[in-house]
């Protein structure tokens, strides 16, 4: 039996990887994920004991809405567990962007890396265009949702052909199940579709008889308008994806909708506004409170309709060093003496002098 020795000269010489190829291979390591993970999980637990002396707004702001955040060693001992501790110091903890960042750009070289385009010619053409024309969708959801009235508004078609749309996407989709369980070849997986698709026919079967005493109410017919607008949108966009990477395109679907999520936390978490709004049954009003500001109103009594003039808490913080605060509409100017974010009523007294003459 003859053998044959090659040299090192007649060997194929190995193809060596450019210097910007491996750094998005290390980008986009599982490593870096698995430790984002780990610190996301730890910040998440650092927010939630600060909540103990802090609002919510504040602690976004200080450690999920930042680059940076201080983590004080206090946190570790809520007063309302071990009572006040006095614990000093601090240290530094990469804040809620960092991580963000950081998972996105994990992602995206970690696609760039380990996902390939598995169309070419025509099939990749029109798999492209497929997936530009979601993305566009996608795109007009989201900007639909951030208009004024955003998801709070009326869809453009009445409710009662919301409530058609989403009977026939219940009856289309028990239908696309059963087929899925007609074709699939496990007995196990087939068993577990043929049961969805006929609790979701008869579903969709009981509010067709039933008639107006199934159908749902306005209010959640508005949520699923923008169920079906997002759905159809995810739909176009998962066939041009597949088209272009075939059985991985549903991977990358949800990779994008991770990493949309994350942008759009980032880019718009610090100008989400909380606001409250207290009734009892039957009373109406058109006032709604913003539980993370303060402001200070001073009322002048005029009859039926008193006049308000609100100072806005931010502006009595900023001139806590004792310059006036002059207003048109009052007869007297404002000095802030003392500002305090967060007190508690105290009895006053010779120990305790009552601040405010």
């Amino acid at each position: 039996m003859a053998s044959v020795t090659l040299s090192s000269a007649d060997r194929p010489a190995a193809t060596d990887a450019g210097v910007g190829w491996r750094l998005l291979q290390a980008a986009g390591s599982l490593k870096i994920t698995v430790v984002m993970f780990i610190a996301a999980t730890f910040l998440l637990l650092v927010g939630t004991l600060a909540q103990d002396e802090k609002n919510l707004p504040e602690v976004k702001a200080e450690y999920f809405n930042c680059w940076l955040a201080r983590v004080p060693f206090a946190d570790f001992l809520p007063v309302t567990v071990f009572g006040e501790t006095n614990v000093p110091g601090w240290f530094p903890f990469p804040g809620g962007g960092t991580i963000g960042l950081v998972l996105l750009v994990n992602l995206v070289a970690a696609k760039i890396t380990r996902f390939h385009v598995a169309a070419h010619g025509r099939r990749l053409v029109w798999g492209s265009v497929v997936s530009l024309v979601g993305a566009i969708l996608t795109a007009g959801v989201i900007l639909t949702g951030h208009r004024s009235d955003g998801l709070q508004g009326r869809p453009p078609v009445d409710y009662d052909t919301v409530w058609r749309l989403v009977q026939v996407g219940g009856t289309v989709l028990a239908g696309g199940l059963a087929s899925a369980a007609w074709f699939s070849r496990r007995r196990m997986v087939a068993g577990t579709l043929w049961a969805s698709a006929a609790a979701l026919g008869l579903l969709v079967a009981a509010t067709i008889a039933g008639g107006d005493a199934w159908r749902m109410n306005d209010p959640g017919l508005r949520i699923m308008w923008q169920l079906i607008q997002s759905s159809v949108a995810s739909i176009v966009l998962l066939a041009g994806l597949v088209a272009v990477f075939g059985p991985r395109g549903g991977n990358v679907l949800i990779h994008v909708a991770v990493g949309l999520l994350m942008v759009g936390q980032f880019l718009f978490g610090d100008r989400q506004i909380e606001e409250r709004i207290s009734l009892v049954e039957g009373e109406s009003t058109s006032v709604a409170y913003r539980t993370d500001e303060t402001e200070l109103a001073i009322i002048s009594p005029s009859g039926d309709d008193d006049r308000v003039t609100a100072i806005s808490g931010r502006l009595l913080a900023a001139r806590a060093d004792g310059e006036p605060i002059t207003v048109e509409s009052l007869p007297f100017d404002v000095r802030v003496v003392a500002y305090f974010p967060n007190s508690g009523v105290v009895r006053v007294g010779p120990v305790a002098p009552n601040r405010a003459t």
